[in-house]
């Protein structure tokens, strides 16, 4: 008689059991689903059944065994992954499919580095343990074995080893994400009924277009703004219908680039029958107030129409062990932290609004709750606003991931931005992309730059001292009426303590997001009001949130962010004047380091010859030099992809190379004694940390420094797993006021 095996002990308040092959063959079922978006089935079946098989392991079912033994009566657990099965799928797959070794060695710990996980397929207890293993999995698991043409597992058989590594990436996620959608079914049946896309992106788009009609028909006056953002507008809709691939769009600040670039995405992916639109920005400024124009437009349809995902809370117990040097320590992991894993986003959504840090460093990442996202990333539109942010030092494999994605996984690229990066140009310092077609045409393009031509620039050539540049601020907007952006956290502080006055507003990353939000609402009311407004604040501010200033005042630095700075500026076209744009030299002030200063040299040096920046083609000389003072691979990670060593690509793929960690600071109502989230934090700390709870607490994160975050960890309390909570002052003006400069632009 056939054994009875088991993949996972009985959920919390049940008796039943999670059998092994039917695990396995649900597994193998989801995965060859995910993969066949990239013509790679197969090969994702074949990883979903022989991926657990190390659990016919008769030390295994004693193991599991013992463990729910140990729970039902109270006492202490076996210690956990005593008993390694990952190893023997993999072992397995060397036999027959090499492609999928690393993938289901990796399906716990992350993927590995290639050495290191051969050595661990060949020892001799391995094999030995091995073929007891593959013995008795023969006898209840039909198709184990794989002898057929390897050719026939391919639609576009990998040509080189960056393909491949690719494709390994893709296959990865197709497994782990089945993996923990079956295991999920198992622990938590309800969290599992509420996966999956209960929206369309056709219905997105159909929302959509009534809503930009209602706009446009409610519009008041036929000023040059609105006619450019018609313009672009109805450009996105008519380019969307083109052939995938990567899009260009090019449309001054203030040009309406936020809706308009969805309209393509989501017209582009009706076309074409995609999946969904993922749209990454830069900065968590940006995503709290993109998310909230799409969730108004899109209300009618529900909370299924949005996903919001970016790292302002997660857990970092992943990222303090190396899990590939202990696989028996990531296997118990496994089995303590179930629920926290299964509730990582996996992005089924049909519109994701996400950071730009959390889609490429998922897209490099090894680890699994990273991962399982990334077979959703196929068959979508990725839109990347204010696309000038990526770093430079990153960019080789940033854009040879993306040119493979466009190539090989029915992704198209939208590069959105008023200050177009020269991507599309192959040279000694970069090889970009090979074909980039613009959404809207070149010449309607600088069009709308000269039409849409609002400030005027000035450039003194003095240092200023903070004193001074809060006289000159003052003297340049007697209504008080300006904003002022510096280019670190700290120099924003010092200016306020210049500017000395109760009514001055600050924004900065100091700040947790609800905090930023209600500075934002405050600023547009005070606008709006022809109140006095004098807002600090650092580069957050600078592109995607809708301010309109008479006045800025901005530090100098990268020539990007001191236009992107200036469309805070007369951004309506209202005023009978241009606005006044000031890029100064604070003689106090810091500079980030690194491609961030080079940026600023190379900006001082084209403002001082007199360039026009109301010329588009001035970002693309820009960029060419910046470049070549920049190495684009500068942390050799072309080299380690082509080695295969996943987990040294994860660590030194890093758009913020300095780590943080996000304190929840008490801020607002809701903290009240008894109020909502003082509620929310007595339940975890008693039931422990659910997924919804992680977006539930966004809003109130705030990222330190992890150096910084040590210094003053006695501040913090931990209510669970990664997550703490800030008891130290919390300013209403100044936010937390912690060391450290702004992590090179990019927030978390």
């Amino acid at each position: 008689m056939k054994g009875k095996y088991y993949a996972h002990t009985p959920a919390t308040g049940s008796e039943r059991w999670h059998d092994l092959v039917s695990h396995l063959e649900r597994t193998a079922e989801r995965a060859h689903k995910h993969a066949s978006k990239f013509g790679a089935g197969e090969l994702g079946r074949l990883a979903g059944l022989w991926h657990d098989i190390g659990k016919f392991n008769p030390a295994f079912q004693d193991y599991l065994k013992e463990c729910y033994r140990a729970e039902t009566s109270g006492e202490k657990a076996p210690r956990g992954g005593s008993v390694p099965h990952a190893v023997y799928g993999a072992v397995h797959a060397l036999h027959s499919v090499q492609a999928l070794a690393a993938v289901i060695h990796g399906h716990h710990a992350g993927l590995p580095n290639q050495a290191k996980y051969r050595d661990s397929t060949e020892q001799d207890s391995t094999k030995h343990t091995y073929d007891k293993v593959f013995s008795l999995a023969k006898e209840v698991l039909e198709g184990l074995e794989f002898d057929g043409d390897l050719r026939s597992l391919f639609t576009d058989a990998p040509r080189d080893e960056l393909q491949m590594e690719v494709l390994q990436r893709m296959l990865f996620s197709s497994l782990v994400d089945a993996d923990f959608l079956d295991t999920e079914h198992h622990f938590d049946p309800d969290i599992a009924g509420d996966r999956g896309a209960v929206v369309s992106v056709g219905e997105l788009w159909e929302v959509f277009e009534r809503d930009q009609a209602s706009l446009h028909s409610s519009a008041r006056s036929d000023s040059p703004v609105n006619r450019v953002r018609r313009e672009v507008y109805e450009a996105c809709v008519e380019s969307a219908s083109g052939r995938r691939g990567v899009f260009r769009l090019s449309v001054p600040t203030g040009g309406g680039k936020t809706r308009s670039g969805l309209a393509f995405a989501l017209r582009h992916a009706v076309e074409h029958d995609l999946d969904r639109v993922i749209v990454a920005v830069p900065f968590t400024s940006i995503i709290e107030q993109t998310a909230d124009v799409y969730r108004e437009i899109f209300a009618p349809l529900g909370d299924g129409a949005l996903l919001e995902h970016h790292s302002a809370v997660r857990r970092v117990a992943d990222d303090e062990l190396d899990l590939q040097e202990e696989p028996r320590e990531a296997e118990r992991l496994e089995a303590d932290r179930t629920r926290a894993r299964l509730a990582t986003q996996n992005w089924d959504a049909p519109l994701v609004v996400t950071t730009t840090v959390q889609l490429f460093e998922s897209l490099f990442a090894n680890r699994t709750s990273r991962c399982r996202k990334l077979h959703n990333v196929a068959k979508s539109v990725i839109v990347l606003d204010e696309v000038q942010t990526l770093p430079v030092s990153l960019l080789a494999p940033t854009v040879d991931l993306l040119r493979e994605l466009v190539r090989r996984y029915g992704v198209t690229v939208a590069l959105c931005t008023a200050t177009q990066p020269a991507l599309d140009e192959s040279g000694r310092y970069l090889e970009g992309f090979e074909d980039v077609r613009d959404v809207v045409a070149e010449d309607r393009a600088r069009e709308h730059f000269r039409s849409l031509r609002r400030v005027e620039y000035r450039v003194p050539r003095a240092r200023w001292t903070w004193e001074e540049v809060a006289e000159n601020l003052l003297s340049a907007s007697p209504e008080r009426r300006a904003v002022v952006v510096v280019n670190t956290k700290k120099d924003a502080l010092a200016l306020l303590d210049r500017l000395g006055d109760g009514s001055v507003l600050h924004l900065s990353t100091l700040l947790c997001g609800a905090h930023r939000r209600d500075v934002l609402e405050e600023v547009g009311r005070r606008l709006g009001a022809d109140e006095p407004c004098l807002l600090v604040a650092t580069q957050v501010v600078e592109a995607g949130v809708d301010l309109d200033f008479p006045v800025v005042f901005r530090a100098m630095g990268p020539l990007d962010r001191i236009v992107q700075a200036a469309g805070r500026c007369n951004r309506e076209g209202k005023l009978a004047l241009p606005g006044k744009v000031v890029v100064f030299e604070p003689e106090e002030g810091r500079m980030p380091p690194g491609e961030y200063r080079i940026g600023a040299d190379e900006a001082r040096n084209m403002l001082e010859n007199g360039r026009d920046l109301h010329d588009p083609e001035v970002f693309r000389e820009y960029f060419r030099n910046l470049y070549q003072g920049v190495d684009t691979d500068a942390r050799g990670i072309q080299k380690l992809r082509k080695e295969f060593d996943f987990p040294e690509v994860a660590r030194r793929y890093r758009l913020i190379s300095d780590a943080s960690v996000p304190v929840i600071v008490r801020y607002g109502e809701a903290w009240t004694e008894g109020g909502e989230m003082d509620e929310l934090v007595g339940k975890i700390r008693k039931r422990g940390i659910f997924g919804r709870d992680h977006r539930r607490l966004q809003p109130y994160a705030v990222s330190m420094f992890e150096r910084e975050f040590e210094k003053r960890r006695d501040e913090t309390e931990p209510i669970a797993e990664g997550v703490f909570l800030w008891n130290g002052k919390y300013d209403a003006l100044r936010g937390i006021e912690s060391a450290g400069v702004d992590p090179e632009g990019l927030i978390w």
